[in-house]
């Protein structure tokens, strides 16, 4: 795949991934991030850029046979995220939420596993840039605080097929193999969109904010 088939692809999955986010039912009604397309496209293709072409090409055929399926797979997200937190009060709610395997749980965890070391790493290496993000674990949120990475990350996680997951898990692997952070890439790719040069560009930037 080239350069540019690939950014066509990312846009193809970011577009449809917009229509599911856009009709998330929300308890108290439309939250303000669903009309925020801009920052949901950056945010989403910062991610997607790490990716490889068959991890991409996996996850467009998991949401094409979610829609054909008519299944909101960002619905199903936000589902698994509360059901994470609050099993008990979300009974009812996992009950109709699509089934998780035991074997895409254990693959989910893994992958969460090879993305904690990563995140608590970029944590130490840009202070500032990690403290306006997510909390990294969920014994580290707050009530009424953001959702962790960990949380956030399972729910996601969830909504992907075996094979998309064990596609991710090799990936991860093999950056790691080579020395490169994940999180140091996506969150790179995520503000070179707003307009910054590099993650220590941004480092320096809430440093100098900070003097």
């Amino acid at each position: 795949m080239t350069e540019e088939e690939k950014k066509e692809l990312i846009g193809q999955i970011t577009e449809l991934e917009w229509k599911f986010f856009d009709k998330v039912p929300n308890e108290g009604g439309r939250a303000p991030c669903q009309d925020d397309r801009r920052t949901f496209g950056i945010m989403r293709s910062s991610q997607f850029l790490v990716w490889n072409d068959e991890m991409l090409e996996s996850y467009m055929e998991d949401l094409l046979q979610a829609l054909a399926a008519g299944r909101n797979p960002l619905t199903e997200k936000y589902g698994y995220m509360m059901c994470i937190a609050s099993p008990e009060e979300n009974r009812k709610l996992a009950g109709v939420l699509p089934q998780v395997s035991d074997e895409k749980k254990a693959a989910a965890w893994r992958i969460v596993s090879l993305l904690s070391e990563q995140n608590a790493a970029f944590a130490q290496k840009y202070p500032l840039t990690a403290m306006r993000a997510r909390p990294l674990r969920t014994a580290d949120e707050r009530e009424g605080g953001m959702t962790s990475v960990e949380r956030y990350q399972l729910g996601e996680l969830w909504t992907y097929s075996l094979k998309t997951l064990s596609l991710m898990e090799r990936h991860l692997k093999l950056l790691a193999e080579s020395g490169r952070s994940y999180p140091e890439e996506v969150i790179e790719n995520s503000l070179k969109q707003r307009g910054f040069n590099s993650l220590a560009d941004a480092e320096a930037y809430l440093a100098a904010r900070q003097a």
